[in-house]
């Protein structure tokens, strides 16, 4: 085999790796956050005052986790009106929200082993709030 032949070749094998590479990426399964990102980008300003009034939310919202039930305490929740978002960072299928209470109890079953975000937003007098927390789910 020549010097030509060899290059051929060589060059033939990455054309077709360069076309595998790509056929792969095409094929990838993209999770965003958000299909209207660039619409909350530009509405951040007001989710950051959200997040600052719920700073000073008294009293402390509690997430905890007792054998087959997740917890979410939030005293006074009969005076406000909201929800509760779990959201999935790895798999947005995997995201729910439920209704605020007083209250509020999940089954561990509707969730995966693994990292969790909770988002609560909610409404008093007018006024609008915002809480995030990371949760790490354990499964028996």
């Amino acid at each position: 085999m020549n010097w030509g032949n060899k290059i051929v070749v060589v060059f033939s094998l990455f054309v077709l790796l360069i076309i595998t590479l790509v056929t792969i990426s095409f094929n990838q399964e993209v999770n965003l956050v958000a299909e209207d990102y660039y619409e909350e980008e530009i509405a951040y300003q007001g989710h950051m005052a959200k997040v600052k009034n719920a700073q000073n939310w008294e009293p402390p919202i509690n997430i905890e986790q007792q054998k087959d039930n997740l917890y979410v305490y939030f005293e006074g929740a009969d005076e406000v009106k909201g929800k509760v978002v779990f959201f999935r960072p790895s798999d947005s299928k995997m995201d729910f929200e439920i209704a605020l209470a007083e209250n509020n109890m999940v089954p561990i079953e509707k969730f995966e082993h693994g990292l969790w975000q909770v988002d609560m937003s909610w409404e008093k007098d007018g006024k609008f709030y915002h809480k995030e927390e990371r949760i790490f789910i354990k499964k028996q």
